[in-house]
């Protein structure tokens, strides 16, 4: 078993007059196997990013707390809140924009950036949604590549998970494909995996591994994103 320590320390920090951000990876320079982009925002009342392009990458959004307003070029909208995640295929390209949906409170969400499978593929949503005690002590599979478990599906040999941890609880998290890596982020709380000590905005990468034990000092918010690791790891 082989880890990658990423502390919340060290990663780039970024703060600006309506968002504060924290990447602990940026695309095309550094990654965890297929995992090239973890973005960790936090955006002022009705602020957000304006109509951008993406093309060919698997772009994931997850909501801490508050709601993201989406809309994209295709003429789809919508909200996403803490009870759903969104994967996005841009594929051969899209425009979209994310905004703060609430004109009065911050929004906290994370932007997981992975590399697709196959390139130039049609551009494509996927949104799962869940209820609240389907994470608690559990790992809760939000996307796969298969679909599997009604899952949202990403092209790519990745698998995205949830968990709400409880304090004084474990879990063990198994590895979905042989040959794939985990990066645990904690994002909110305090976990133990190995001989590593977690806190809020703290990850560790687990790879050379069939599975890991999580153990939660406090309740916990844990997001899993399970890739291949042919590209190994660049920070």
């Amino acid at each position: 078993m082989k880890f990658l320590y990423r502390p919340a320390k060290d990663r780039i920090q970024k703060q600006d007059d309506w968002k504060k951000s924290a990447y602990a990876f940026v695309p095309f320079q550094t990654n965890f196997g297929e995992l090239c982009g973890f973005a960790d925002d936090v955006v002022n009342a009705a602020k957000g990013f304006g109509m951008h392009p993406h093309e060919n990458m698997e772009i994931t959004t997850i909501v801490l707390r508050g709601k993201q307003a989406h809309k994209d070029n295709t003429g789809s909208q919508g909200e996403l809140d803490a009870n759903s995640i969104q994967t996005m295929s841009a594929g051969t390209g899209i425009m979209h924009s994310e905004y703060n949906a609430s004109e009065t409170s911050s929004f906290h969400s994370f932007q997981i950036w992975v590399y697709p499978k196959t390139m130039n593929v049609k551009p494509r949503y996927g949104k799962f949604t869940f209820l609240p005690p389907e994470k608690v002590n559990k790992v809760l599979l939000a996307i796969s590549p298969n679909g599997n478990a009604n899952s949202a599906t990403i092209n790519q040999d990745a698998f995205f998970s949830v968990c709400q941890l409880e304090a004084g609880r474990q879990i063990t998290y198994k590895m979905n494909m042989d040959n794939n890596g985990v990066y645990i982020h904690c994002a909110e709380g305090n976990i133990e995996i190995d001989t590593y000590n977690l806190l809020s905005g703290d990850a560790l990468g687990v790879y050379d591994a069939e599975s890991v034990v999580i153990k939660a000092s406090q309740t916990s918010e844990l997001i899993f994103v399970e890739v291949p690791m042919t590209k190994g790891i660049k920070l």
